[in-house]
């Protein structure tokens, strides 16, 4: 059993290691300007300086009171074609605004999935450990290897976004991936995964 625990605890390290490194660069170091960005509406500016969902709601009621009426009047007129229209404002704005509304919802929809899942994770690691340790040494690292499963795959990467709620995602996804990390080697104390002691099941 022992080789098997060796196998994956070595494969956990690499991965929560790399992802870990992954986040915190994405969070604090990868460059987000672009050349670009000067030829970009400044709505876009906007939304990413939006601190709350709230906020964004707040800049988008009117935008959207204008696009309304804006169809109102077209209705009446029929001017331009409806694939015109959304080139021009306020529809590219109401556009922008309703993209990130959708995404900051999907991202918080995540840091709830995310933060569910992971005590979902350690409460089977706990179990899988005590269970290893006073019992059963199968079933406990069983247990062991679904947790730290769950957290890896949780704490895994996403695409980035627009808005500070990616932001959060993120650091929320860097700071269990570093407490993972912690786990990860006190498990491998715990449960004597690398020691030098023979892999005797003892009866269990």
């Amino acid at each position: 059993m022992r080789a098997l625990l060796k196998t994956l605890a070595i494969i956990a390290f690499l991965a929560l290691a790399s992802q870990t490194v992954r986040h915190a660069y994405m969070l604090w170091l990868e460059p987000r300007k672009s050349v670009l960005d000067k030829y970009d509406q400044p709505r876009k500016e906007e939304i990413a300086a939006a601190a709350s969902l709230d906020e964004l709601l707040r800049r988008y009621d009117p935008v959207r009171k204008q696009v309304d009426l804006a169809k109102e009047q077209r209705s009446k007129t029929r001017e331009q074609p409806e694939y015109e229209q959304n080139e021009k404002e306020p529809y590219k704005s109401e556009a922008t605004l309703r993209e990130a509304i959708t995404e900051w919802e999907t991202r918080s929809k995540e840091i709830h999935a995310l933060r569910f899942y992971y005590l979902v994770g350690l409460i089977f690691s706990a179990l899988g450990v005590l269970t290893y340790i006073k019992s059963n040494r199968w079933l406990g690292a069983a247990l062991v290897i679904a947790g730290f499963s769950e957290f890896i795959y949780w704490t895994s990467p996403t695409f980035i976004g627009a808005t500070r709620e990616f932001d959060k995602l993120l650091a929320n996804k860097l700071a269990l991936s570093v407490v993972s990390f912690v786990l990860l080697l006190a498990a491998i104390w715990l449960l004597g995964i690398f020691s030098d002691k023979d892999d005797s099941e003892s009866g269990r």
